[in-house]
């Protein structure tokens, strides 16, 4: 039988056995089951952060009996406090905050969390299954950064179909309505993400409801332009467009559309041109299609900074540690 993608993420993430923070593990009774989860898998090692020992109360409550070998960071610790208050004293220095404010900072469970990835205390984070995305988002900018050549935040899904194909859609949750050097951006952290993630090379199609000059507005020029800006950066990549979804998909319909294609009916990277697209796209491939959704996966930070849905699962929080600690190898 065929592994699933997430079986083969989950191997690799037990080989590697990074640690990753769970700064939301005192909050969410489906954080702390899956970090306990995560230890018994030896998937990753677990790092917790702590408010208040609400770590401690909420494992309590739910019956838990907290391993020795999980670390518990408090945000109260004052040694570990000073050297978060001086790690955003500098990082922020050019925008003059007030002590109060970076004390806020480093009282924080997903800025703590942050700041052990970017100081090399652990390997990656997992949160949002209470934060906001947005939170998520500015905690990770503001500890860990972008990363060398990326210049903006952006999402992937991987999409494991029905007949066992996995391929990406980007962005569907965080860019709103790119521009052509943002889609650009998106499209080439995507093709990277594709390729940690999956073992195969990136095949990216511009998505657009044109298929080479079949229609003429300027939503089809933003995407021709985002191809040629991201040709620049990745000349030997595959990539094309502007393709229709089905130019893109279907190799008898890229034949007699884009005849001239390598990309056209063998794509595995699907860039959306604008959020509304994107995120639509993959709700539809997986609520009428019947493929697994993984993600959002955060794409362009430094190092690994995961976002769940609130609506996530257990489960759900077990697979982000995992892609965590795979892209925590890249």
């Amino acid at each position: 039988m065929k592994k699933s993608i997430l079986q083969k993420i989950l191997n690799r993430s037990i080989e590697l056995n990074r640690k990753i923070v769970f700064p939301e593990a005192g909050r969410d009774p489906r954080v702390l089951h899956a970090v306990m989860d995560l230890h018994k898998a030896g998937a990753v090692q677990p790092v917790m952060v702590s408010l208040d020992q609400n770590v401690e109360k909420l494992a309590e409550t739910e019956g838990i009996e907290l391993p020795e070998s999980i670390p518990i960071v408090s945000v109260e610790t004052e040694e570990e406090q000073k050297r978060r208050v001086t790690f955003f004293e500098q990082k922020l220095i050019h925008k003059n905050p007030t002590k109060q404010q970076i004390l806020q900072l480093a009282t924080d469970p997903l800025m703590t969390a942050g700041w052990l990835v970017a100081t090399g205390k652990a390997d990656g984070s997992v949160a949002g299954s209470i934060a906001s995305t947005a939170d998520v988002i500015r905690a990770s900018l503001r500890t860990v950064g972008t990363a060398e050549g990326a210049k903006l935040v952006s999402s992937t899904f991987l999409m494991e179909l029905t007949n066992g194909t996995v391929v990406t859609y980007a962005d569907c949750g965080v860019v709103p309505y790119p521009d052509a050097e943002q889609l650009a951006d998106i499209a080439i952290t995507s093709g990277n993400t594709h390729k940690i993630l999956t073992g195969d090379d990136p095949r990216i199609a511009f998505l657009s409801f044109s298929t080479k000059g079949s229609a003429s507005h300027e939503r089809v020029d933003l995407v021709k332009n985002a191809l040629q800006i991201a040709q620049q950066s990745k000349p030997d990549w595959l990539m094309d467009g502007e393709l229709q979804f089905d130019s893109a998909f279907v190799p008898e319909v890229g034949r007699r559309k884009a005849p001239d294609s390598k990309v056209a009916g063998n794509s595995n990277v699907y860039i959306f041109p604008n959020l509304d697209a994107g995120n639509i796209a993959y709700k539809i491939t997986e609520r009428i299609g019947g493929a697994t959704a993984i993600g959002p996966i955060l794409q362009g930070l430094a190092k690994p900074y995961m976002d769940l849905s609130r609506g996530c699962s257990k489960e759900d929080i077990f697979y982000a540690a995992a892609i965590c600690s795979v892209l925590s190898n890249a």
